[in-house]
């Protein structure tokens, strides 16, 4: 099927301290190679990629460019990336022209082992973790279908959002990405969107990840990540 991959990489990353005070968080190294290469060698070399871009986004534009001149990259700028009513969610607003079929988003502080599916259907990637309060979680049936969607609140649910999703059915995603203009801790999350996928059908897929998000999980991701 036709479809694109969109890698948001607008944040400031500023929980990384002072690596991310010179270079955008996407260049965070893992075994001697920027994070970012780990995730675009994920995807056939076909599949046109687009970025959504914001603080030190040249940096990271011209990187990518340089180290990849053989695949297809559009580079979409972020302008607000860090005032209120930034976030995840209105990064990927801004690149919405670009994205006018079915695509796969990810996610450059997710670093992931094996296949990642196609956007066939909707589908929601996620990993186990002990504490969901950091993350948007989700609860399951036994089906593996999403039957609520939590975002960063603690919670008993044992499935937290790794970034990654195969999004479908787009047009509905869209709607309501637009239509919901409710902030949490002062930002636009993709949640707002995925909730109009739970009520059309979304799985997940359980996806083996390693998080770069923080310095106690790049750490451990340092150690786990195969070189």
């Amino acid at each position: 099927m036709t479809y694109k991959i969109c890698i948001i990489a607008a944040g400031k990353g500023s929980r990384m301290g002072d690596f991310t005070k010179v270079f955008n968080k996407a260049l965070i190294p893992v075994h001697g190679k920027p994070a970012i290469c780990h995730v675009i060698e994920n995807y056939d070399p076909s599949i046109e990629i687009v970025f959504g871009f914001g603080y030190k986004g040249e940096q990271l534009k011209k990187f990518v460019e340089t180290a990849y001149p053989d695949r297809i990259f559009k580079f979409v700028n972020v302008d607000n990336y860090d005032q209120l009513g930034s976030g995840p969610g209105y990064s990927l607003l801004c690149c919405k022209d670009e994205l006018q079929c079915p695509f796969i988003l990810a996610n450059v502080d997710a670093l992931t082992i094996g296949k990642i599916p196609e956007p066939l259907e909707n589908w929601f990637g996620v990993g186990e973790v002990e504490d969901t309060e950091r993350f948007c979680s989700v609860k399951v049936n036994e089906e593996g279908k999403v039957l609520e969607i939590i975002d960063k609140i603690k919670s008993d649910n044992k499935y937290a959002f790794t970034g990654i999703s195969g999004i479908h059915d787009y047009q509905i995603f869209w709607a309501a990405l637009e239509g919901n203009t409710g902030l949490i801790a002062g930002e636009r999350q993709v949640s707002n969107g995925f909730q109009a996928l739970k009520e059309k059908g979304m799985n997940i897929v359980v996806l083996n990840w390693f998080d770069t998000g923080t310095p106690e999980t790049y750490e451990e991701t340092n150690k786990k990540f195969p070189k």
